[in-house]
């Protein structure tokens, strides 16, 4: 803007210089069509003596030399037009201050360089006009018409350009000089004549050891501050390696707190273990020696022995029943050993709402499903009693019979559902502990997990053994106590749920390792000898999960050890969302074992430590709660095995009352 500004000014003063040197004095006045001059109207005035001497001129020129200077603008060099007067009494023409102001919120005066606040758009406007200097211009009979945007003309009949010398005038003096006299400034943005502008170089020079002694003294607080700097970033460096020492040893004492707590937890099960085998060993010998028929023994002495020991049997099959009720479990966030014992609780349910009046198709909407399980009256229709401790359960997806693992009787039972006949049994000589059943309708095969054996046993669906896949270990496509499963029909995929190694595996069907879920390489200190390096190592997010479910585009997998339930996407395992926390009210869980989905994608959770099934939307949002602890109808001592059927019929197995519900 500013140097739009005196390009403008320029330009007029130019104009107005060519003008002033085209004029030449002539006798012969051409008509005015300009308002007359200052001289012009100086020579016009009445005179009061006519014969007054040469020497009575010379005062009037000075005069008029005045007057030159008091009605001839600073910026455009020409006759004041329409004058207006700044708050420092200084004027200038309308048009010059209108183009000098532009949009600046702040001007300096032309003259006394006085720093003027605009205020408002109409600023010029409202400034006063200076009467005096209008008053004057009348008296001697120039016009005082506003000027437009571009320069005006020059009265081409002045006799004399004296009143109109062009020029730029000193910031310092206030002297008029011509445009070769005068030096601009570029640090003050001022002009200057000659003299002046050696004074004002002499200025600067003077002011540069004063420039000088600034910067060595800003050097000098620099270089203090540089070393406090240094001083303080050198004590933080300290300070963290004296803490980190600190957490360090503090984390490696709890590292050997924890190691010495876990290794007396194993001392006290493995002499607890040793003292019940010892106590087997002795009622067996007891058996062999009573089986003896050469020795001579009366009959009564048999019945007793034969009643001793029946009772001991079945006081020593209870504690190795109860053996491992004490669940331990390693938190990784509070850095503690948590131990749970498998007593259930009898943890918040629900009541059924009441039952809608018309007939409604639960699968016709998500709200129609919500209406039905909230309505729903889970009072088991049929109770299975004949197996012991019963865990997995499946319903087969060419005959619709029902699959239900065995975990003491070392077998998958196979019962005809609509009259609860046992037709056969699944097993192998190498199975030890089924846990859960999943089936491959496209491939005809059925798939079993053993959670001693560490493998999984592959049959066909006429109940003939195929082949075993994996074995004990902690590589891909090894196992470690796998407990859950579920397969993916369409790509012929398995996931298999390797509890003991704290992550969710996907295989083929031949057992080739594919995928897994839950594990991540993360980079991570370590201490080699005195030096700290950062490796990749892998990191699991699960703790001890132990099921896992499948629907087109997601996967469910249930961490138990976290109490969560966590959902992710098939493609790209990216999770999608989790929920679940420790506790015993809606929506928490202790010791969550099995879950399942429904053909709408509803997620049913077995929360075993809480002895109910909770039924939750796949958002995760609560649905409903139904089951208590108790050995009633509608009770449960542990949920073992949930299914649901695609006519959303429930079953789900308990393995403390040793019974499959049917809902």
């Amino acid at each position: 803007m500013a140097e739009k500004v005196k390009k403008f000014f320029n330009l007029k003063r130019l104009n107005s210089q060519r003008g002033f040197n085209d004029l030449t004095p002539s006798p012969i006045l051409e008509p005015q069509t300009s308002p007359p001059s200052f001289k012009q109207a100086m020579q016009n005035s009445p005179k009061t003596n006519n014969n007054s001497s040469a020497t009575d001129l010379k005062p009037r020129k000075m005069s008029a030399g005045g007057i030159k200077d008091l009605v001839q603008c600073s910026l455009c060099l020409e006759v004041l037009s329409e004058p207006k007067m700044l708050p420092c009494q200084h004027t200038f023409c309308f048009t010059c201050l209108k183009t000098y102001v532009a949009d600046l919120p702040v001007i300096s005066c032309p003259i006394c360089r006085t720093r003027i606040q605009i205020q408002g758009p109409n600023f010029v406007e409202d400034l006063p006009s200076n009467l005096y200097i209008d008053t004057l211009l009348s008296m001697v009979g120039m016009s005082v018409t506003p000027k437009t945007e571009t320069p005006p003309v020059t009265p081409t009949n002045m006799s004399s350009v004296e009143l109109f010398a062009a020029g730029i005038r000193c910031s310092h003096c206030r002297s008029m000089c011509d445009n070769s006299d005068i030096s601009s400034c570029e640090h003050c943005k001022q002009n200057y004549c000659r003299v002046c502008w050696a004074q004002h170089l002499e200025d600067m020079r003077s002011q540069l050891g004063s420039i000088l002694k600034e910067l060595d003294s800003a050097a000098n607080r620099l270089e203090h501050k540089t070393e406090h700097h240094k001083d303080r970033c050198d004590r933080i460096i300290e300070q963290i390696n004296v803490t980190a020492e600190e957490k360090i040893n503090a984390i490696l004492e709890a590292k050997m707190e924890l190691l010495k707590e876990a290794k007396n937890l194993k001392n006290i099960g493995d002499m607890s273990a040793l003292a019940l085998k010892s106590s087997l060993d002795e009622a067996c010998q007891v058996a062999i020696k009573a089986m003896d028929v050469t020795r001579n023994t009366s009959d009564r002495e048999k019945v007793i022995t034969f009643m001793n020991l029946h009772e001991n049997t079945l006081q020593l099959l209870s504690e190795v029943s109860k053996w491992d009720a004490e669940k331990f479990t390693f938190d990784k966030e509070n850095f503690s050993i948590e131990s749970d014992t498998a007593t259930p609780c009898d943890a918040e349910s629900d009541d059924p709402l009441p039952e809608a009046a018309k007939q409604y198709d639960p699968m016709e909407s998500e709200g129609s499903l919500i209406l039905h399980y909230r309505s729903r009256n889970f009072d088991p229709h049929y109770i299975w009693r004949k197996t012991s401790r019963p865990a997995g359960i499946g319903v087969s997806p060419w005959n619709n019979h029902l699959y239900i693992c065995g975990m003491d009787s070392h077998c998958v039972l196979v019962v005809e559902r609509s009259q609860a006949k046992i037709v056969t049994r699944l097993s192998c000589d190498e199975m030890l502990c089924p846990v859960q059943i999943a089936f491959m309708k496209s491939l005809g095969e059925i798939y079993v997990t053993d959670k001693w054996k560490h493998c999984i046993h592959v049959f066909s669906k006429d109940g003939d053994y195929i082949r075993s896949i994996g074995q004990k270990g902690s590589r891909v496509g090894m196992f470690r106590s796998p407990e859950g499963i579920a397969t993916d029909n369409a790509n012929h995929h398995i996931y298999v749920v390797d509890t003991g190694n704290d992550r969710v595996q996907v295989i083929d069907a031949d057992g080739k390792f594919l995928d897994q879920y839950g594990v991540a390489s993360k980079p991570q200190a370590i201490q080699t000898s005195s030096l700290w390096e950062t490796k990749d190592m892998l990191c699991t997010e699960f703790n001890a999960p132990t099921a896992v479910a499948i629907t087109n585009d997601r996967v469910i997998i249930l961490d138990s050890g976290n109490r969560r339930v966590k959902v992710y996407n098939k493609q790209d395992k990216s999770k999608i969302l989790e929920f679940g926390s420790l506790g015993q009210r809606k929506g928490q869980f202790r010791q969550p074992e099995v879950l399942a989905v429904d053909p709408m994608g509803f997620i049913l959770v077995g929360d075993s430590g809480n002895c109910r099934v909770q039924v939750f939307k796949p958002s995760g949002q609560l649905v409903r709660v139904f089951g208590r602890l108790g050995t009633d109808p509608g009770k449960f001592g542990w949920i073992s095995g949930l299914h649901v059927t695609k006519q959303l019929d429930i079953i789900v197995s308990d393995a403390k009352n040793h019974s499959v519900n049917f809902f």
